[in-house]
């Protein structure tokens, strides 16, 4: 297996892709003490003018169809909560509740695919 890096939201980005969390994975089990781990290291990083950071692997296994499918075998969890903060990032923006300093990101119509479990 070859791994790679890639930037997560471009990872995600694509109205063609479709995540697929195996049955035999866990349910989402992120509570709340996760949550904000998650958001405080966010903060760090933007806070420190970083371009970047790592967050973990994610390993998915990958598969033509209809859609460009990726069944997620590591990372899920993470996956699962970073495409729930931009959901609630873009709605805020969408209604008016936050305005980014650069740009409208709500513009950029980041399109967000509901998992599916398999």
């Amino acid at each position: 297996m070859k791994g790679s890096e890639t930037k997560l939201v471009s990872y995600m980005q694509g109205s063609d892709k479709r995540f697929v969390i195996p049955v035999y994975q866990r349910n989402y089990e992120w509570k709340t003490e996760n949550c904000k781990q998650l958001y405080d290291d966010l903060i760090k990083i933007i806070r420190r003018g970083r371009k970047s950071h790592f967050f973990g692997s994610i390993v998915p296994v990958h598969s033509d169809g209809e859609f460009n499918e990726y069944m997620v075998i590591d990372g899920q969890q993470r996956l699962t909560t970073i495409s729930l903060l931009l959901l609630a990032m873009y709605n805020l923006m969408k209604n008016g509740v936050l305005t980014p300093e650069k740009g409208n990101l709500a513009e950029k119509k980041l399109l967000l695919m509901n998992f599916i479990k398999r």
